[in-house]
């Protein structure tokens, strides 16, 4: 084999390592082969330092790529020091320890409590999580959707409960739900997650539809269901598409509602029991239909608000 040919082999096993399309002991197995075991120690081996400084990549090998011999390659290890015990790591571990115990003893004796006071510590573990995902939103972003996940969470089923509790109307319980649903709108402007925005809005949607359901029913005609949900569908798309260079990442979320709410009176109209359920259908693709024309002429804005 020629030098030429031979180099142009040893350059691509090389690409093939730096980009980790094989794995470590191939390509050093391939470049001893190909270098019959002469080839020196190349300068792109990877060191790495951690921190503290205390973190290196140690090569263990024969001499000089393994000479000799092209079974003899080399494995690379990163060695780790483990942290001295602080003073910190003991009392983040005792508080971490006492919260854990502190809710095993609420969940054990919550319905003892007075509803006062049951209101109270829901409010109170709600607002500590939102207050903890405010805090950690640019340090610690899993967290900040673990704490806010968990603080939407505890007021949903926290509310139903107590709502339940004190015998509240299902009016009432829709009315707690579109104010969380609010808070979840104005949460994704302030933390900058689209998915706040997304259930907030499909939330509300949701609300709207079950407390205009017997309303609906009552005389129920094809044309009457769609003008609940038509109108407010071509709102909100149309307020995606007037955002679009002015803001495009809520542009999309305003968008992809509002083309949701548009097949509204057909879901709707499931729960009907006087709509025709073959009318229904009917409807649904000629829905169907005009989304997708719709989609295909205004797939440049689609595009860049769905990221294809």
């Amino acid at each position: 084999m020629d030098d030429q040919r031979k180099r142009t082999i040893i350059a691509e096993i090389e690409n093939w390592r730096r980009n980790h399309l094989l794995p470590e002991h191939y390509c050093i197995f391939l470049l001893n082969l190909y270098t019959e075991g002469e080839r020196p120690a190349s300068p792109s081996s990877p060191v790495k330092q951690g921190k503290s400084g205390k973190e290196a990549v140690m090569t263990q090998s024969g001499s000089a790529w393994g000479k000799g011999n092209a079974a003899d390659t080399g494995y690379a290890y990163v060695r780790r020091e483990v942290s001295p015990v602080t003073g910190k790591m003991v009392m983040a571990w005792l508080l971490g320890a006492l919260v854990i115990a502190g809710l095993i003893l609420l969940a054990f004796h919550f319905n003892r409590f007075q509803t006062p006071m049951q209101i109270a510590i829901f409010a109170c573990f709600a607002l500590v999580f939102y207050i903890l995902a405010f805090a950690l939103r640019r340090s610690a972003p899993p967290l900040t959707h673990l704490f806010l996940g968990l603080c939407f969470v505890i007021l949903v089923a926290g509310g139903i409960y107590i709502i339940q509790k004190l015998d509240g109307s299902v009016a009432l319980i829709l009315m707690y739900l579109g104010l969380l649903c609010v808070l979840l709108c104005a949460s994704a402007f302030v933390f900058g997650f689209t998915y706040l925005l997304y259930c907030g809005m499909l939330g509300l949607a949701l609300i709207y539809g079950v407390a205009t359901t017997e309303r609906v029913g009552e005389a129920y005609s094809w044309w009457k269901a769609e003008l609940y949900w038509v109108p407010m569908a071509c709102m909100l798309t149309g307020v995606g598409f007037m955002m679009h260079q002015a803001n495009p990442k809520w542009a999309g979320v305003f968008a992809m509602c509002g083309l949701l709410c548009f097949f509204g009176a057909e879901i709707q109209s499931l729960y009907i029991p006087e709509a025709q359920r073959d009318l229904i259908q009917l409807l649904l693709f000629i829905k169907v239909f005009l989304a997708s024309a719709f989609f295909f002429l205004t797939r440049g804005y689609w595009y860049a608000w769905l990221r294809l």
